[in-house]
Parts: structure tokens; sequence; C-alpha cells
């Protein structure tokens, strides 16, 4: 025979339904924060690549399966230019589908979550945190970061730009060298720059009620860099304005095809 359960105190009531109204206001408000009369932003952007730069010659590289699994999308644009002054410049772009069951944590593997987890060191250096990229009459601005190779040999310029529901997520919580980071393990570096990008990124999105739920999209490109920064600094700028296409979309107006 099972035993009697007696039925909550009145008080245990109480604090159930707070603790029930105190859950559906959190989440309620947080819809409501994107979809009760939502912000409406005057232009979407949407970038589209090409694998034709005059100047350059492109050699596509496959992105491995296990890399796919992990980024949720078969979009994806991934290979070297190179012309003939020997310069090379590696690139990479990511699109996601509104559809995609993942939100903004497809987009949340920037150099310095992706490259340092691989072994790469972020390195203090005195070039702009930002790249400012020119289409028409609209300025993109890029993020702009120096790494130093798993063997210590190179460093590596590269820029990169997030777009969620064709807005540009620009970084708020920048993720700084100390030099105490020097002695710093790769799993501590990879762990402040994954809470630095998602900081950043739930900013934007609460601060600019920008939906996660939208399309996505992730560019980077980099090329090698030595002390001087300037050079490689220009060369990307001119490079990722021709090697880029952006649409500037009005609200309604879907990307072409």
């Amino acid at each position: 025979m099972l035993p009697v359960t007696a039925p909550p105190a009145p008080a245990t009531h109480r604090w159930i339904l707070l603790l029930s109204l105190l859950f559906l206001s959190a989440t309620g408000g947080a819809w409501a924060w994107y979809h009760v009369a939502p912000k409406q932003f005057a232009v979407s952007y949407h970038f589209d690549a090409t694998n034709t730069v005059a100047g350059w010659q492109f050699r596509p590289e496959p992105v491995p399966e296990n890399a796919v699994e992990i980024l949720a999308t078969t979009n994806l644009f991934n290979g070297t230019f190179f012309n003939e002054r020997g310069e090379r410049i590696t690139v990479f772009m990511g699109t996601w589908d509104a559809d995609n069951p993942k939100q903004l944590s497809v987009v949340g593997h920037t150099p310095d979550v992706c490259w340092v987890g691989a072994g790469w060191k972020p390195v203090r250096t005195e070039h702009p945190a930002k790249l400012p990229l020119t289409f028409g009459p609209h300025q993109i601005p890029f993020e702009a970061r120096t790494f130093l190779t798993p063997d210590g040999r190179q460093r590596e310029l590269t820029v990169w730009c997030t777009v969620v529901s064709g807005q540009v997520f620009e970084e708020t919580a920048r993720f700084e060298v100390a030099p105490t980071d020097a002695g710093a393990n790769r799993k501590q570096l990879q762990a402040e720059g994954a809470r630095s990008t998602l900081k950043s990124k739930l900013v934007k999105a609460i601060g600019e009620r920008i939906p996660g739920s939208g399309t996505k999209q992730f560019v980077r490109f980099s090329t090698a860099t030595g002390t001087a920064w300037q050079a490689p600094f220009a060369s990307l700028q001119r490079f990722g304005e021709h090697w880029l296409h952006l649409q500037a979309l009005v609200p309604g107006q879907h990307p072409a095809p």
C-alpha cells in the first residue's frame, strides 16, 4: 500500500506560482522583445563570393567532414588565392539559412575561438582593430587580428565579419591579449576567446534587437604578415573589395540567387 503524501503547504504553492510567473515573464519578454513591433532596419546585407579575382588564381580546398558537422551547413566557400608575386590569401565563407536549427552558435567560431583551439596564439600588434571594406555607398567593418602559427614561425593577419539577419555583428567585447597570457595554455586562451565572442554577440543581439533566427553569414580571409603590417593590411582591403560582392537589400527583398 502506497504511503499517503500530504498536500503541499500554502507557502509552497505560492513559491511554485511565483517561480512559474518569473519563468513565463522571462521567456515571454524575450520573445516579445524580438517579435512584438520588431525593429525595422533600413537595409539588410548579404555577401556573395567569387572564385575569379583579377591577378589571382584560386585553389578550392574541401572542408573536413567533422568541421562540416560542427558548422551545420554545406554552403561553404573555402580555399586559397595566389598571385604572381608569391602572395597568398586564404578565404572562408559560410552561409546558414533562416530555417537552420542552430542559432548564434554557428557564427561563434571566430579565429579567437577556433584558431586558438588549434594552437594559434593571438599577438599584440599596432594595426587597427577594424578593417573597413567599401562596396559602393556602403562601408562594412571587418574585425582585424594577428595570430602566431602553432610552430611560432609565422604571423597571420586575419579579418572577419559576421552577419546575422542581415545586420553586421561588430565585436563589442574584444578579446585583449595581456602580457601574462604568454604563459597561458591553449584551453585557457580558447575559453577566454569564447567568452568574449559570446558576450559580444549577446550584447549586439539584445541592444539592437537583432533576432538570431534569421539568415547568418561568416566571412574570413587572411594572409602572412611580419611586424610591418601596413602592406598586408592594405592588400587584404583591396582583395576583399574584389573577392566579395555585397547585396544591400531593402525590407522584403531577398538575396539574388
